[in-house]
Parts: structure tokens; sequence; C-alpha cells
């Protein structure tokens, strides 16, 4: 039932009597941010965030999830027209579940809901209501199907995911295919989002089908993945009919193979007709809407990402993607350090270069840092 939030988390027991339990766990994240330039100004950000998380199991199938986040911010990067613009940017939510503390040029202090839904799981059969990760697809780079909640591949954090306020349902048809069927909730139909997703096995590979209209645009897709020569074949296709334009398709194949010596490579490629070339948005709606997870300017890309472990306690990581029409590139390596059990530090570099008028060209290169400590 992979299609449906994940289990919770295990976490420190609050409160347990009978079969109701509350189970606490969460992470706190110091985070700094230094580009040397954006859009002709100095660009330093430090984040903290606080994410407490509490899961509630009612017994007799029914478990619930509640999720919120604190984040303060300071530096110079508030003064700037780049992060403002990123801030007030509208969440894709349908409850405004937010609140800002503090709103000055010099700090900014933000509260917001990150989950909030209860579920009830039988034997073959789940639905959830509230605000949830609904996904689908699972190319790492660009993935046509995650409709609901696509990151871009650029992101800092590719596992916050805003999450969707609406419902799921889960069936299980057999020991490997299952159907779900998703809703996110609008102001209208048109501002609303359904979906159906299939999944089921064929010998050796995982086949998925989706159906979906997502606020005035149908989108019908497919994946696959499977093991070919000791590595994972996979790939996704996905065909969207928009409400005022022309049908276009987007599509990502990739393979990944773990060497012996622990090296793990994953190479994909992507094509996207959805594109933005033509769409006269200024500079600053393109360097955002790039950051959308599906859309981009240009329309095909190599990605390769590559990790391997230096040592028990430290990792490598790089991830490169090259824009194959606008001829910009992206290369982001980073190193994970693991303190101790709950505490990991990390560090990295996104850099930019090639054509100013492809998708990555004019972005402006930074250094990061995080420390974060799960409890």
């Amino acid at each position: 039932m992979a299609a449906l939030p994940a289990a919770p988390s295990s976490g420190k027991p609050v409160y347990e009597k009978d079969d109701f339990k509350i189970d606490f766990s969460g992470y706190i994240q110091e985070q700094a941010l230094l580009a040397p330039i954006l859009l002709n100004d100095y660009f330093l950000l430090s984040q903290s965030r606080f994410r407490p998380l509490l899961d509630f199991n009612f017994g007799h199938g029914f478990t619930a999830d509640f999720s919120q986040t604190l984040l303060l911010s300071a530096g110079n990067a508030l003064q700037n027209p780049a992060y403002q613009f990123a801030r007030k940017f509208p969440q894709p939510t349908y409850f405004k579940w937010d609140y800002y503390f503090v709103d000055t040029t010099d700090l900014n202090l933000d509260w917001s809901v990150y989950r909030a839904w209860v579920a009830y799981e039988g034997k073959k059969f789940k639905a959830v209501v509230g605000r949830q990760r609904i996904a689908y697809g699972s190319a790492l780079f660009y993935s046509p199907l995650d409709i609901f909640n696509p990151v871009s591949p650029l992101s800092l954090n590719p596992g916050e995911r805003v999450g969707v306020d609406g419902a799921s349902m889960e069936y299980e048809l057999g020991p490997s295919s299952y159907a779900s069927l998703a809703y996110g909730i609008g102001d209208s139909w048109d501002k609303s989002r359904l979906a159906f997703y299939y999944k089921t096995t064929v010998k050796a590979f995982d086949l998925h089908f989706l159906a979906a209209r997502i606020f005035k645009d149908y989108i019908v897709g497919g994946a696959f993945s499977g093991n070919v020569k000791d590595g994972n074949l996979y790939g996704e296709l996905s065909y969207t009919i928009p409400d005022h334009d022309l049908n276009y398709v987007r599509g990502t194949v990739g393979y990944s193979y773990k060497f012996k010596n622990g090296i793990l490579m994953i190479l994909e490629y992507y094509h996207d007709d959805g594109v933005l070339s033509d769409s006269g948005q200024n500079g600053s709606e393109l360097l955002f809407s790039t950051k959308q997870g599906l859309v981009t300017i240009d329309r095909n890309f190599l990605c390769l990402s590559t990790g391997f472990s230096l040592t028990s306690l430290l990792g490598f990581s790089s991830a490169i993607i090259y824009d194959m029409d606008g001829g910009s590139f992206f290369i982001g390596p980073s190193f994970s350090y693991s303190a101790t059990q709950s505490v990991t530090i990390a560090a990295g570099a996104q850099l930019f270069g090639g054509n100013p008028q492809g998708d990555f060209g004019a972005l402006p290169q930074f250094l990061w840092g995080r420390v974060i400590w799960n409890f």
C-alpha cells in the first residue's frame, strides 16, 4: 500500500492505556545558506526548524498523525525580493493552517501544520482523511506521476512535502496489486484534484497506471520498474490534456546500479513537452516555476546521481543535471556525517553554469550546511 502515508514512525511513548497509545518524536534542524549574489544582492539565510510529531494509535485499525513546524529565519536574505516572493507564494493546500508570529526585515517566525490526518486500516482496505502525503511515482530527479506533491531536484530538503488536504482510499486486490483513489479538496471542482492509481506485478516488473484530473487538466500515465542485469530499470510517462493549451507528454527513464565496492549510481533521462519557453513569464516567475518539481524551461535533461561511504560514518553524494537543449547544468556535491545515532551533520554546494537562457545558467551558486537532531 505504497500510495498512502507510511505507518507512523517509531517514537517515545508518552501515554498508553489499553488499546490507546501516543508516541512523540520529531527533529530540530539548523540550516544555513550562503550565496555570493542573488538578483544583484548578497544572500545569507539561516533557518532553525522545530518539527514535533505526535502519533496516535486508537486500536481497532484507527491511527492519526499530527505534526507542526516552527520555522525561525534570519539573515539579509529576508530583505531580498526573491526570498520575499518565495515566502508569499501561495501554498498548495486548502486549509490555511499557518501563522506569521514575526514578520520583519530582520526576523521571520512562522508556524504551520505539516501533517494532520486520521486513518483506518483493515486487512485489505485503508482510508486517510486530512493533510497527508500522496505519493505516486518513484523516479529520483523528475517523477511525472508525482502529480500531487512534485518536488524539484534542486530542493535541499527533498523529503519536505507540503501535503494535500483531502482524502485517499486504497484497496488490496491481490498479493502484489492494489487500487487507490485520492482527492484534494478545492473551493470548486475546477480547483480540486482527483486521481485513480493502480499497481500490479507482472513477472519481474511492477506496473503502475494513473488517471487524474488536476484542477482543469486531465492526466493519464503509467510506470514500470524491475531488475535488469543486477540493477533496477524504471520509467514513468504522463500525458496531459490541459484546459487551454496543447496536449503534452512528460517522461522519465532511469537505471540504478550498486557496484560491489558500495558505489551507487543512478542515471535518468527526463523529457518535458510542457515547457515554459513560450509562456511569457518574467524572470522571477521562471526562477521559482523551475523549482516546482516537473516544470522546466527546456525539454530534455540528463541526470546522474552517485553516492558512497568514505567511512562508516562519513558519506559523499553528488547530483548532476545537464540541460541538453539550453546548454546549462547543475552540480550538487554534499557530505554527511553521522555524529551520533540521532545527530547528522551535512554540508554541500549547489553550482550552476552554462547558458543563462537555460534552466540553470542564471541561478546563483551557493554553499549550505545543516545539523539535524532526531528525537
